[in-house]
């Protein structure tokens, strides 16, 4: 299953796929062709239980690679959008 979201979009992985037992999220952009700063893209993801955040623990980001438990990690930053 895939899904495309645009900036700001969200998608409820329990609905759309209830049997669901591991994501791959991935970013993929094309290098700037104008003048200017490169694009950087950060993705981080928010575990939540009954509608709230677990806690700071439970977001994952650049600076904080893994949750607690290991259920989700984030593989690092990537500068050129291959991959």
């Amino acid at each position: 299953m895939g899904v495309t979201l645009a900036k700001g979009g969200n998608v409820s992985l329990s609905k759309a796929a209830p049997n669901l037992t591991q994501v791959l999220v991935g970013l993929g952009w094309d290098a700037r062709s104008t003048t200017g700063a490169p694009f950087d893209l950060d993705a981080s993801a928010l575990l939540c239980q009954a509608g709230r955040v677990l806690g700071d623990e439970y977001f994952v980001f650049y600076n904080q690679l893994r949750s607690p438990e290991g259920s989700v990690e984030h593989t690092g930053d990537n500068l050129t959008g291959e991959g």
